[in-house]
């Protein structure tokens, strides 16, 4: 390996032989000359020497009466002769080397792994602000100093650390369980009815229930009671003087509800629609710096943007090279009449979110019966619903 190795640095010479090639050879070697790759095809030879001592060989092959030819050459020193030829090549390799290194000295892209209740982009902007950035220098981050002070700045982050590999880098982080918030016990309270209905279950966790399923409560009406007396045990003598129990009372109480809804939407609605041609803009996106490639300025008046973004991914990794398009459409307001089957499509609509905000959560509406009134300045919508949903509210306990 060593041999080849230097025969690679110092260049060398195939040369073909004609004619007492065994005597030349052997008076060669007795001079000191060096010879390797012995080939032979018939009366012919071939052998490899150094570059610089093929022309030296010339009186010699006089002496011995042989005829020499040179077959070909390589090495470090043709290599390097081919390059000085080719300056603008050898400039490019040059070139290419030193923007390699430059290039290798900065983190490229990073990723997030952990984030659970965390979004990648809150962790990545808060590490923007630490200094861990696509582009910051290798040279000046320190990825242990920066994990302690993201993890100081993310609420909630139990283990963080900042992974390098290469020129790209990993934020890995666990985040805190929080505790479970437990209901504060200080005070002695009822569940009471909030409205009327029929019970279809009960739950008590605290306190005892004074009321079961199929039993019908009318609004206010006590449920589950915190002050309670303590239950004889039938196998037992009866206390002198049974003693009382007062706590907060938990649980939860769903009956079957009566309610009335009712809504009105106008028959003259207002809405924007698309106008003229759609805007669009180009941008490179190279280490967070936006590049804008051509003039653009947004159109006045109402529209609607959005972008499209292409990063380039190879191998599967994120680099800070992002190809933007941002697209703006212009609007206009525009003022319409609905018709019958749309009004009533549009008081459809409007019970609906009206039921979500008032029905509790957790809620549903079993049966309905739905009246509409179209007249020409809109539609009136009626709505006669049976709902299950949670009536059970928490009422305190006042104690003078």
């Amino acid at each position: 390996m060593t041999e080849r190795l230097a025969h690679f640095l110092l260049g060398w010479a195939q040369v073909e032989i004609q004619g007492s090639w065994a005597r030349f050879l052997n008076g060669a070697a007795r001079s000191g000359w060096e010879f390797w790759g012995f080939q032979r095809e018939g009366d012919r030879v071939f052998v490899r020497c150094r570059a610089r001592e093929y022309k030296q060989l010339r009186p010699l092959a006089r002496r011995w009466k042989v005829r020499l030819r040179l077959r070909g050459k390589g090495g470090l020193p043709f290599y390097t002769a081919r390059l000085k030829k080719r300056k603008g090549l050898a400039a490019g390799v040059l070139c290419g080397a030193v923007v390699y290194w430059f290039l290798s000295g900065f983190y490229w892209g990073i990723t997030v792994t952990g984030a659970e209740t965390l979004t990648p982009a809150q962790v990545l902007a808060a590490a923007a602000e630490n200094g861990v950035i696509a582009g910051a220098s290798r040279r000046g981050l320190d990825p242990d100093m920066a994990a302690r002070a993201l993890q100081n700045d993310l609420p909630g982050v139990s283990w963080l650390a900042v992974n390098t590999d290469g020129c790209f880098l990993e934020i890995s982080m666990r985040e805190s369980l929080e505790a479970p918030s437990v209901e504060g016990d200080d005070h002695w309270s009822n569940l009471v009815a909030a409205r009327a209905g029929t019970v279809l279950s009960v739950e008590a966790e605290r306190g005892r229930p004074l009321v079961r399923a199929g039993d019908t409560v009318e609004e206010g009406q006590l449920l589950v009671t915190g002050l309670y007396a303590q239950e004889e045990d039938p196998y037992s003598p009866p206390p002198a003087e049974p003693y009382q129990i007062l706590g907060p009372a938990r649980g939860s109480v769903r009956a079957l509800t009566y309610r009335e809804f009712a809504v009105e939407v106008s028959a003259q609605q207002r809405e924007t629609i698309p106008v003229g041609e759609v805007q669009r803009q180009a941008s490179l996106v190279l280490f967070g710096v936006r590049i804008p490639l051509g003039f653009f300025q947004e159109p006045e008046g109402p529209c609607r943007s959005w972008k499209e973004i292409k990063a380039w991914t190879p191998l599967g990794r994120a680099l800070p090279l992002v190809w933007e398009e941002q697209y703006v459409q212009p609007l206009a307001e525009r003022e319409r009449t609905l018709s019958p089957d749309q009004l009533r499509e549009a008081a459809l609509l409007a019970l609906r979110r009206e039921q979500k905000k008032q029905l509790p959560v957790g809620s549903k509406v079993v049966e309905e019966s739905l009246s509409f009134t179209v007249t020409e300045e809109g539609c009136v919508l009626r709505a006669q619903c049976r709902c299950q949903e949670e009536i059970g509210v928490e009422q305190r306990i006042e104690v003078n």
